[in-house]
């Protein structure tokens, strides 16, 4: 067994160890919204920040991101493939690790502050707040699980084969052995 097996996750725990990697991601945001809002009290501050998280520009921007990461990729390719070095594959794999991240990152940040805005909502009612602020509740964790499942759905296709035990192949059909009885 090589010491990387040693390490090897099964499906459900590797999913379950990204859940709380972008859950944790969510609290930070949610806790920095909280914080530079004056703890839910300044509708103002905490607009300038989800101004800040939420903008035209983020799906832009994670786009963007991607497309930077395949650039990086394509430039480490080359230098490897122009100088014959082998070791510059595991640098490529750990850069392609990251796009995982940067979706949690980027979902993290929405996901934190869209939490904080719903709750200020149901903190600070008006006539039509309790709706609003359900809502809100509502598209927030539909978003949350939506970047969470791309997230995920990513991390495991690049880690699958370094980081996730591959399950045995149980058969229905017998074996030779089986049918000789």
């Amino acid at each position: 067994m090589e010491k990387i097996d040693f390490y090897k996750q099964s499906i459900g725990k590797f999913i379950f160890t990204e859940f709380i990697v972008f859950l944790s991601q969510v609290a930070v945001f949610f806790s920095v919204a909280v914080f530079t809002s004056n703890f839910l009290s300044s509708e103002e501050k905490l607009v300038k920040f989800s101004e800040q998280k939420i903008n035209d520009g983020t799906l832009g921007e994670l786009g963007l991101t991607f497309v930077a990461i395949l650039l990086v990729i394509g430039f480490f390719s080359a230098i490897g493939r122009v100088f014959d070095n082998k070791y510059v594959e595991p640098y490529i794999n750990e850069i392609l690790c990251e796009m995982p991240k940067t979706i949690y990152v980027f979902g993290s940040s929405a996901t934190g502050v869209m939490a904080a805005i719903s709750l200020f909502i149901h903190l600070n009612p008006d006539s039509n707040s309790s709706a609003q602020a359900q809502g809100f509740a509502v598209m927030t964790l539909f978003f949350a699980i939506m970047m969470f499942i791309y997230g995920c759905a990513f991390s495991y296709a690049f880690k699958r084969k370094t980081h996730i035990k591959s399950e045995p192949n149980n058969s229905i059909q017998p074996t030779a052995d089986a049918s000789a009885d």
